[in-house]
């Protein structure tokens, strides 16, 4: 390890849904000089990706009729009412 080089890091790999079109994965590492430091980045982060992970739930290949979208339609915005 050089002196620029964190002294701890930890790598987080997480995995939203299960089947083949509805998983999100996400990994994230996190650095820091000395443990408490750590402490708040974990803490941050699993603030920040527990955001992020829900945003990403909210955005299902269903519009709010509980209509599936066109297997060619690229996003949700494209939906005919």
């Amino acid at each position: 390890m050089s002196d620029d080089e964190p002294a701890f890091s930890v790598t987080t790999s997480l995995t939203r849904g299960t089947g083949t079109d509805d998983r999100d994965s996400f990994k994230v590492t996190v650095a820091a000089d000395d443990l408490e430091e750590l402490d708040r980045k974990l803490e941050r982060m699993r603030e920040r990706l527990g955001d992020h992970m829900a945003a990403c739930l909210e955005m299902q290949p269903e519009n709010k009729t509980g209509r599936k979208i066109a297997d060619d339609q690229a996003g949700l915005d494209e939906v005919e009412a």
